[in-house]
């Protein structure tokens, strides 16, 4: 009895099994090279629209001046602010003026909420603006008893915290999950 080599041949054996495997590999070589390009695509989205806050404190002939200023490359979304003076959380920039003066501020200040608010590349925010009359005695040594903590988003939803414990001695960035809820304040 004679064997036919065909039916002798074993499946990995065929020619087409070669194919079908060399068309496996290239297929899930292109997923893979796919999947690496859009992340690759989505890390450069993100750093098209990252935000930079900034917190700044300036005096001028006319008064004081507490600012948040953006100078990253995408709009950022402020969430919550939280302002303590002497490590003790305030609820109004009367508060912290009071704290510093040991007296109520007169009603000349101007004060704005950053609170959903959002800022443009470039925008600058003036979070409190103070007149000579309403700064507090030795401006800079009392202006170090206040500390700020900014959380904001980018439009992707990345989270970072800008703090400056002490305002005119240094500010520090990280990233954040989320940012907290805005505490009952006016800031």
């Amino acid at each position: 009895m004679e064997r036919n080599d065909v039916t002798t041949r074993r499946w990995y054996a065929e020619p087409e099994t070669f194919i079908a495997v060399a068309a496996l590999i290239v297929s899930i070589s292109a997923v893979a090279v796919g999947l690496y390009e859009a992340s690759l695509q989505r890390h450069h989205d993100r750093a098209e629209v990252w935000p930079h806050l900034e917190i700044q404190v300036f005096t001028k002939p006319t008064g004081g001046e507490i600012d948040l200023e953006n100078s990253g490359i995408g709009p950022a979304i402020v969430q919550s602010v939280t302002v303590t003076a002497d490590g003790k959380p305030m609820s109004t920039w009367a508060e912290v003026l009071r704290t510093l003066n040991g007296a109520d501020p007169p009603a000349s200040f101007a004060n704005f909420s950053a609170v959903d608010h959002a800022l443009r590349p470039g925008d600058r925010l003036a979070l409190i603006n103070m007149p000579v009359a309403d700064q507090p005695r030795e401006f800079w040594k009392s202006i170090a008893r206040v500390g700020i903590t900014v959380c904001y988003a980018s439009v992707f939803e990345q989270h970072w915290v800008v703090e400056s414990k002490q305002l005119g001695q240094g500010v520090a960035w990280r990233e954040a999950s989320q940012c907290p809820t805005q505490p009952g304040s006016s800031f």
